[in-house]
């Protein structure tokens, strides 16, 4: 069993390859179990942070934690607040983030289900 509390856990500030600016703030936990790599991480966008374009080999879970953001396809580009659950499927080409100009940050937990070694691929 890997138990965390996010809420206590302390900040860390991260480089990421789906970001689209030098900074990410995340914490969680993963397991894995069966070949398949499952991780939770809760990350932090202010003001007009998101990633790039990316998919996953697996499926992308993300709960809205705080504030107003926008999830995008290449079909659709949706805004989305606390309490919202959205589901990518595995290879889905799409990217989350939080709104120009906004004055406040947004969050989500992402879950991610995925073949254990596997990396998100990051698109033009």
């Amino acid at each position: 069993m890997d138990v965390k509390n996010i809420a206590s856990a302390e900040t860390e500030v991260l480089e990421h390859p789906v970001q689209e600016s030098a900074v990410l703030f995340t914490e969680g936990v993963s397991s894995e179990f069966d070949g398949n790599s499952v991780s939770a991480s809760e990350v932090t966008f202010r003001a007009g942070e998101r990633t790039k374009w990316h998919t996953h080999d697996g499926v992308q879970v993300l709960y809205v934690t705080h504030g107003e953001g926008i999830v995008a396809t290449r079909d659709e580009e949706r805004t989305v607040s606390h309490g919202d659950l959205i589901v990518f499927d595995p290879d889905e080409e799409h990217w989350h983030g939080n709104k120009e100009g906004s004055e406040a940050p947004f969050s989500h937990i992402s879950f991610i289900a995925q073949p254990a070694g596997a990396d998100p691929t990051v698109l033009d």
